[in-house]
């Protein structure tokens, strides 16, 4: 491991452990939340908001040069160096007391991530990911990820945190074309579901309309621990979008050529 990474792998556990001391003190509390979103129920709490912004003002006192992209605040800048913040990926679990939301922190040099942590407060886990190695830490005892090698779409478990929440209608119907083929459909996951993916319990996940904080930093954790993650058509998931997480290229081809097949036309 670099000088460089080793740095920087220890300050983004400094950030994780800060933002479980704030989320854990409001988790199963009565908190009010605000609906960011006219159109749907979009959630943030004062959790996600102190989190956010205790987060930046370590970022910016340690490195002041660096670009932070979050979910409730962004400090956009020129610099090579980007580091990605969703202070809580599951707001709506958070909320109603489910245990599987988890803090997302990646960092990024010249667009290409380099380093990505998912931590699950409420379930003692951790996930990390850089330099080719992928593991968790759960209850102080570390463990490398692998995925498991399962290549059949007929015997692949499928995760989704819900397709209501996807980009379009034209979206769930691919999802619903794929779930049809799959052994197994569990929603609800949220980040949790890339990490259980990652940890050789789920063959795919998929979700639509994503934003680059949801998912910048599962990219390295999935990766190393062997598996895949692209957008449905192959691109990079560095922005977001509708995103596939597989085990293994056979899954994603298999999967892609539903994901990507052509709605047929109601009568």
């Amino acid at each position: 491991m670099s000088n460089e990474i080793n740095e920087f792998l220890k300050f983004s556990f400094k950030l994780a452990d800060t933002a479980r001391q704030i989320s854990l003190f409001y988790f199963k509390k009565k908190i009010r939340t605000i609906n960011k979103n006219i159109e749907s129920f979009d959630p943030v709490t004062i959790a996600d908001i102190k989190i956010q912004r205790k987060l930046n003002r370590i970022i910016l006192d340690s490195y002041p040069d660096h670009s932070i992209f979050g979910e409730e605040e962004s400090f956009i800048k020129k610099s090579i160096y980007e580091w990605c913040i969703d202070p809580i990926d599951g707001t709506k679990s958070y909320i109603q007391g489910v245990p599987l939301w988890g803090t997302l922190i990646s960092l990024s040099k010249k667009g290409k991530i380099i380093l990505g942590l998912v931590d699950i407060p409420a379930l003692d886990e951790r996930y990390v990911g850089h330099s080719n190695t992928s593991y968790k830490i759960a209850k102080n005892i570390k463990k490398k990820l692998k995925v498991k090698n399962n290549k059949k779409l007929s015997e692949a478990i499928l995760n989704t945190t819900s397709p209501y929440v996807f980009a379009n209608k034209n979206d769930q119907w691919h999802f619903e074309e794929l779930a049809k083929i799959t052994k197994s459909t569990r929603l609800g996951g949220d980040c949790y579901s890339y990490c259980l993916l990652a940890d050789g319990f789920v063959d795919i996940v998929l979700e639509s309309g994503l934003k680059p904080w949801d998912i910048r930093a599962l990219e390295p954790i999935i990766k190393n621990a062997g598996g895949l993650i692209k957008t449905w058509e192959g691109g990079k998931i560095y922005n977001g979008g509708s995103v596939i997480a597989c085990t293994n290229k056979k899954l994603f081809q298999e999967s892609k050529s539903i994901l990507t097949k052509k709605k047929p036309r109601s009568r």
